[in-house]
């Protein structure tokens, strides 16, 4: 047994001579361990106890000493493979790595180990190089077939591959901005917090750093370290990949120096392109909007092949047309210049080409729409290929207002020669003022010269009355540094005009006078007009005062302000001065409120209303005016005042009531033989049954039922009459004041009641047609007025009609709804009405009937009433006699007066 150890022992230790420990490891006799029949731990060599950690090792399993542990360990040792590989937990948490040999002896069992740890390790970090490398290769082929769109969702997503790799908190790749570096993306783990990218020290850290190598960078004021790992092209670093939050040379020890280059190189190489790319596609897009916005692009002409080229934006402006190249032939490019300026262009371009004179010239070209004026610039250069590069900018705007300046002020001084005031300058100098510039218009208005005024002081062409004021004026204008008046000048004839002088002081940056900027107007006519006015004004204001119409002005609640006498007058009141007024005091309250409520409609696009007012004066008289009010507003849209103006009607009112009264009356004489025989008829049935009941009496035959029977008759026929005489009786009474709200059908029922009985007297027919139709205001007597003359004039018609028509006199009447209102017709089959006479019909004494038949009033009258209740009366033929149709509006709300108002309020038909 002890032959048997030391055998092992010399192989163990010979063994240890290719491990890790080298030399130290075969002093102390190598890696091993002896195992009793059961697997437990019965020896450690002191090599092996001093790689693990601190602990009672014998007596116990050897999986206890694992790092991974086996399933081929199990049972005795005499069931173990014979050849093992095992990893043991190292004192400072790392791992060693044996090749293990078990063999047998005398009932024990060696365990003799080869430490194989490095090997491990590089077979390990070579394992995760070649994945990372081959991640970042596969990303960076699909960033060279990905869109240029899709670049920076890559890019994050290599970031994202990486940081997860390598675990570490961040990760995130730089490229060049404006004035310095910034973030094009990153990928951090969440939870933290990652360094500030914007960091001055950052950035200077980027400018020092090489462009070569990969280095650790350290913030001096926080600490911080980030590994910084740079791509670089012909012009310089393009992208800087930093991680942040591990130390990368112990955290990636797989990785030298080379390795980082090939790792960035691939991904940063397709985006550094790709951002390059896009950078020129959106500087081209720039230029192009430029060159759009301003008329403008680029032209180059090579000297060698003498073709040119062009932005394709200024050739389709040039209307010239490019070949595939994108080029033309000179030739074709001059010649949509002017010939004129065409020649100015090649010699321009020769100069430059000779001689390498820059050139900038403003030349027309002709297009379809007209000239169009370029400015053209252009410059040689002959490295590397000779040629001449230059642009052209679209001009035609601003020499059209170059056109329009030089006429404005071509204008501008005509107008300043030829202007009625006289438009001066005067220099400050030590306290004076002098005439430097004076209009044209000085001339003609004064017969000066500017020589005159600045050899004589001006004080001395000034009224004597006028030098006090003139001076008060100069010193207002330098004190204040404006100044306004009016004076008079004596003119080269000796005679002295009004002048109106208005003057400004311009100042320099120090507050110092420099001149005084002004104009002179002679406002001669106007001064005397003035005067004139003022003389007038009195005759105005007797005018006003003396007036025969109502003036006057009030607030929004009706108080007067202004009253002239004839409104005093009508109310019977004082002045205002000694009594102030209110109108309201003398409305109803109904009109009191209709007027609040009519001022409240008034506005400042519709400020005027005209209405008819029924005041009651301090003498308790009803008066009517017919009243026209204009709102007067503030600058905010508020009524602040009504000025109205006025005149008293009430006389007309009361003739024309006596019109209406008077027709009526008439009507009533036309009407009066019908109506005797309406009433006579019922007499005659009373004579006879009181006849018969005699002669029953006188015969004793006189039975109490014959009796009764003939008394209810009697009964009857006086109820009748006494309709009639009644219903006559209503009609002939003078109308109420105010409308009503009334039923049109029960006027129309009147009317027909009175003309029945002649109608049937001349054997004329009546055609009745009524529908139910809504309520209308007015009078109702007044109506059935205008319907019994449309009746009987159609009576007369259709009785008077020609004598070869044999057909029966007919009179149709109807009332139906009509569109917010009713319609009421009168038809008759008649001979129509002339065609002459019908655009007159409705005028004063005009009527179709003989002489001596008809006063000419009737229609007249009736069409009066009809507008008076805001309807329309009209008349037209019709193929068998004449219409007459009335339209008046429907009352639009039954619940309230304000119908009747306006009808009362309405002005005079």
């Amino acid at each position: 047994m002890r032959r048997f150890w030391r055998c092992f022992i010399k192989s163990a230790t010979s063994a240890g001579s290719d491990g890790a420990g080298g030399e130290s490891r075969r002093q102390d006799g190598g890696y091993y361990m002896r195992l009793d029949a059961a697997g437990l731990v019965t020896e450690l060599s002191p090599a092996l106890g001093a790689i693990l950690p601190d602990r009672q090792h014998l007596g116990t399993a050897l999986v206890l000493d694992l790092a991974q542990p086996l399933g081929s360990l199990q049972g005795s040792p005499a069931q173990w493979p014979q050849q093992l590989s095992l990893s043991f937990k190292g004192r400072n948490d790392e791992q060693w790595h044996f090749q293990a040999g078990l063999l047998e002896g005398d009932g024990e069992w060696a365990l003799m180990l080869l430490d194989v740890t490095a090997h491990t390790l590089a077979l390990r970090y070579e394992e995760r190089r070649r994945e990372v490398m081959d991640f970042s290769v596969n990303q960076a082929i699909s960033m060279r077939q990905a869109p240029l769109e899709d670049m920076l969702r890559l890019t994050e997503d290599w970031l994202e591959g990486l940081r997860l790799r390598f675990q570490v908190p961040w990760l995130g790749l730089f490229i060049p901005g404006l004035k310095q570096w910034q973030l094009y993306a990153a990928s951090t783990q969440p939870g933290h917090t990652p360094l500030g990218w914007d960091d001055v020290e950052l950035q200077e850290a980027f400018a020092c750093s090489s462009s070569h190598i990969a280095c650790e960078w350290q913030s001096a004021a926080t600490g911080r370290r980030a590994w910084l790992v740079p791509y670089s092209e012909h012009d310089g670093v393009r992208v800087w990949m930093i991680i942040s939050g591990a130390d990368m040379l112990r955290r990636v020890p797989f990785f030298n120096q080379g390795d980082w280059h090939k790792l960035l190189m691939p991904f940063a190489a397709p985006l550094s392109s790709g951002l390059r790319y896009l950078e020129v596609q959106r500087k081209l897009q720039r230029n192009a909007v430029l060159e759009a916005l301003l008329d403008s692009g680029w032209w180059e002409l090579n000297t060698v092949t003498r073709r040119l080229s062009m932005t394709p934006t200024l050739a389709q402006r040039l209307a010239l047309e490019l070949s595939a190249d994108g080029s033309m032939s000179l030739e074709h490019g001059l010649s949509v210049f002017d010939p004129l300026d065409r020649e100015l262009v090649v010699r321009r371009l020769e100069e430059a080409e000779q001689y390498g004179i820059a050139f900038s010239d403003t030349v027309m070209m002709r297009t379809v729409e007209g000239g169009r004026w370029l400015r053209l610039k252009g410059e040689m250069i002959r490295s590397p290929t000779p040629r001449i590069v230059g642009y052209a900018l679209d001009i035609s705007d601003l020499r059209e207002q170059q056109e329009e300046t030089t006429a404005a002020r071509a204008r501008l001084e005509g107008l300043l020669d030829n202007a009625p005031a006289v438009i001066f300058v005067q220099n400050y100098r030590d306290g004076c003022l002098s005439f430097e510039f004076c209009s044209a218009s000085l001339v003609r208005l004064l017969g000066w010269t500017l020589q005159d005024l600045q050899s004589t002081p001006f004080s001395s062409f000034v009224h004597m009355e006028d030098r006090d004021f003139y001076h008060e004026r100069t010193l207002t204008l330098l004190k204040t540094g404006y100044s306004s008046g009016r004076y008079r000048v004596r003119d080269s004839r000796g005679d002295y005009h009004w002048i109106l002088e208005e003057s400004k002081l311009l100042r320099d940056s120090r507050g110092l006078p420099v001149e005084v900027v002004g104009l002179m107007m002679d406002v001669t006519d106007a001064t005397e007009a003035q005067e004139r006015i003022r003389e007038s004004e009195e005759r105005y204001r007797v005018l006003v005062e003396d007036s025969p119409a109502i003036i006057c002005r009030y607030l929004p609640d009706l108080t007067l302000t202004y009253a002239n006498q004839m409104l005093l007058k009508s109310l019977g009141q004082p002045d205002l001065a000694l009594h102030p007024i209110n109108i309201a005091e003398f409305l109803s309250k109904e009109d009191q409120q209709a007027t609040i409520q009519r001022l409240a409609t008034l506005t400042p696009e519709d400020p005027v209303r005209t209405v008819e007012f029924s005041p009651q004066t301090s003498h308790g008289q009803r008066v009517k005016w017919l009243w026209t009010e204009r709102g007067l507003f503030d600058s905010t849209g508020q009524l602040v005042e009504v000025q109205a103006v006025g005149r008293d009607d009430t006389a007309l009112y009361e003739a024309r009531d006596q019109l209406f009264q008077s027709a009526k009356m008439a009507t009533l004489g036309e009407m009066a033989t019908g109506m005797a025989h309406e009433i006579n008829q019922p007499l005659t049935v009373m004579r006879m049954a009181l006849t018969n009941i005699f002669k029953r009496l006188n015969k004793g035959e006189l039975e109490p039922e014959y009796l009764k029977l003939k008394l209810e008759r009697v009964e009857n026929q006086v109820s009748r009459a006494s309709r009639i005489v009644d219903h006559v009786r209503i009609f002939g009474r003078t109308s109420d004041v105010k409308g009503i709200c009334f039923d049109p059908c029960e006027s129309l029922q009147a009317a027909v009641l009175l003309v029945q009985e002649s109608m049937d007297k001349d054997g004329v027919s009546l055609e009745l047609n009524m529908e139910p139709v809504p309520q209308v205001v007015g009078h109702p007597d007044r109506l059935e007025q205008v319907l019994i003359n449309l009746l009987l004039n159609g009576q007369y018609a259709a009785q008077h009609r020609s004598a070869n028509d044999c057909s029966v006199p007919l009179v149709k009447v109807g009332c139906r709804p009509a569109e917010n209102g009713i319609l009421i017709s009168v038809e008759d089959n008649g001979d129509g009405i002339e065609p002459r006479m019908l655009k007159r019909i409705f005028e004063p004494f005009v009527t179709t009937k003989p002489v001596g038949a008809g006063t000419g009033l009737g229609l007249s009258v009736s069409y009066g009433i009809i507008n008076q209740m805001r309807g329309e009366l009209t008349a037209e033929n019709t193929p068998h006699g004449a219409r007459f149709s009335i339209f008046l509006p429907a009352r639009s709300a039954p619940d309230s007066d304000e119908d009747s108002e306006e009808l009362n309020s309405s002005p005079v038909a």
